[in-house]
């Protein structure tokens, strides 16, 4: 579908970081923002960023986050990146637009306005609440505090017995040949002693988390530097071994894992496996691969980030393994109780994204040892 809500957020990050960027000249980001209507289109972003955020800003609770448009029947339409049918497993609010872009968007509006106001371009805004923004940066300071705080609705802790439940449940509901392949994964695995941990995929219509791992917590390490704790808290259920995690060893990180979510999404995902625990997306890799590099290239001296190197090997073998990491996604088959590496339908090998190979490469060698 082509009605995204997660552009409108990622629009402010990356023209704040353009126009906070020293190397790029005044001269040359005044002209930029003088060319084509570029300043009145920039402030109606920022004014919907506003406006649309503002329910939250006020009253915090869980039905006030922004919240994905509903189709004549019903469903909530995955109006993100995941943007299949099945992608947000039926909710209503996106962990990836709460609680990563509406934050990081509306701390940049205060970047931008700074930024336009050296620049001698500072207009006179009338749309509200962008209008006291601007007068009032206690206000917007308010604001960012208040959406940070929007993650703890995505917050999900699984008692190791039940997550153990749960796991087991959904390895026997597969086929026959597959469920005796996890099986003997399970058996190699060491089930968790602690509960499980992650941010739900997005939250049902009532608020309530729908417990999918996912990897989209790791656009956060993208997005600015993090302690060492709280990457390794983000990436540890994208790294640790698929049923109970996401990594499959020779294939990569799938996209998703509804093992700890009820029957009715299985079933759906069987159904719809674009963004499915059967497939793992190359756009997610890249994300990973990038944020882990940066991560232990921006960790404060004397930080260990072996644990972020390590991560980073395990991702790039397992992907090289597969021999698919150039395809737009891949999935999988169980043959003869191996795993079996295979193109995905639907994919394509030319995609913008498949670019982003380069940055990350780049990323990785400054962040070698």
């Amino acid at each position: 579908n082509y009605i995204m809500l997660d552009d409108d957020y990622q629009l402010p990050v990356v023209v704040a970081r353009y126009l906070a960027n020293s190397r790029v000249s005044a001269a040359r980001k005044r002209a930029f923002l003088r060319a084509e209507e570029r300043l009145p289109r920039l402030l109606a972003n920022l004014a919907f960023v506003a406006r649309h955020t503002a329910a939250y800003a006020k009253d915090p609770v869980d039905t006030n986050l922004v919240s994905f448009p509903q189709d004549a029947d019903g469903h909530w339409i995955s109006a993100s990146w995941r943007d299949s049918r099945a992608g947000y497993g039926g909710g209503r609010f996106a962990m990836d637009v709460n609680a990563i872009w509406v934050p990081h968007a509306l701390e940049s509006i205060g970047t931008i306005l700074d930024a336009l106001k050296r620049l001698g371009l500072a207009p006179v805004i009338t749309d509200e609440p962008l209008a006291t923004y601007a007068r009032d940066r206690a206000a917007l300071e308010r604001a960012v505090t208040t959406w940070r705080g929007a993650v703890r609705h995505f917050l999900v802790a699984i008692a190791p017995a039940d997550a153990a439940r749960r796991v087991d449940a959904r390895v026997d509901w597969l086929p026959a040949q597959e469920a005796d392949f996890w099986r003997d994964v399970l058996r190699q695995e060491p089930a968790p002693t602690d509960s499980v941990r992650f941010l739900a995929l997005s939250l049902a219509a009532d608020g309530s988390p729908i417990p999918i791992v996912n990897t989209d917590p790791a656009m956060l390490l993208l997005l600015g530097p993090l302690s060492l704790d709280r990457t390794l808290e983000l990436v540890r259920p994208i790294m640790r071994r698929y049923p109970w995690g996401l990594f499959v060893d020779g294939l990569g990180p799938v996209t998703s894992n509804d093992a700890y979510a009820s029957r009715d999404i299985w079933e759906t995902f069987r159904h719809d496996a674009y963004h499915s625990p059967t497939v793992v997306w190359g756009r997610d890799v890249n994300i990973l691969l990038a944020g882990l590099a940066l991560q232990a290239r921006e960790a404060a001296p004397g930080t260990d980030v072996a644990a972020l190197q390590d991560a980073l090997h395990r991702t790039m073998s397992a992907v090289e393994q597969s021999g698919l990491g150039h395809a737009e996604l891949w999935s999988y088959r169980i043959e003869g109780g191996r795993l079996v590496p295979t193109r995905y339908g639907a994919s394509s090998d030319v995609q913008l994204w498949s670019l982003t190979d380069l940055a990350v490469q780049y990323l990785r060698s400054a962040a070698a040892p």
